[in-house]
């Protein structure tokens, strides 16, 4: 008898059969239709929270100047011709405003200057379309900076608030209630 065993019959198989492959395809399809809202989710949160994050470190960049300094600084969304916006801002500026203008010309010492991301910021400062800090470090202004997804339908939200002793945070919202955890109050968009 020999050893080695041959079988005419047998079929050795190397890869998938073109039904195997369309079924494959199919349910990778459907679950990529299933995660793609909750991955579009995910990014608007992602920029929603980097934009309060980085409005957050140029308000403490300006309570910092204006304590070093000893003099008045100034945080603000700016247009295109450099004017304070209460929303639709196209730049982030920390100025000291020497002739007070509210507007970055002549004198006035520019320290930092960020493109704004999202169309969808909006600031509540006492009225204002800035925020101020003294030589004491406290805001003039009291407010916050809401910050809203760049889609319509997205509901979530962050706020960079700013009370009157300078102190400045970021709202949480662990739970997605729509209500900041520390403050209790709705961040509606």
């Amino acid at each position: 008898m020999n050893s080695s065993h041959s079988c005419k019959s047998c079929t050795s198989y190397q890869g998938f059969t073109l039904v195997e492959l369309l079924v494959s395809m199919a349910i990778l399809a459907i679950l990529v239709s299933l995660t793609a809202p909750s991955f579009n989710n995910m990014l608007n949160r992602q920029a929603v929270s980097h934009q309060a994050w980085e409005v957050r470190r140029a308000l403490e960049l300006a309570r910092g100047l204006a304590v070093a300094d000893q003099q008045t600084w100034k945080v603000c969304m700016a247009d295109i011709d450099r004017q304070c916006v209460k929303q639709r801002g196209q730049r982030l500026l920390v100025f000291r405003d020497n002739n007070n203008d509210h507007l970055l010309n002549g004198d006035d010492k520019l320290q930092l200057d960020l493109k704004i991301q999202s169309k969808n910021i909006r600031l509540r400062a006492s009225g204002r379309s800035y925020i101020r800090f003294n030589g004491s470090g406290e805001a003039l202004d009291s407010g916050h900076f809401l910050f809203c997804g760049n889609d319509s339908a997205s509901e979530y939200g962050r706020q960079t608030i700013v009370f009157r002793s300078g102190r400045v945070r970021l709202s949480t919202d662990t739970d997605g209630d729509s209500y900041d955890d520390a403050g209790g109050k709705k961040i509606s968009c």
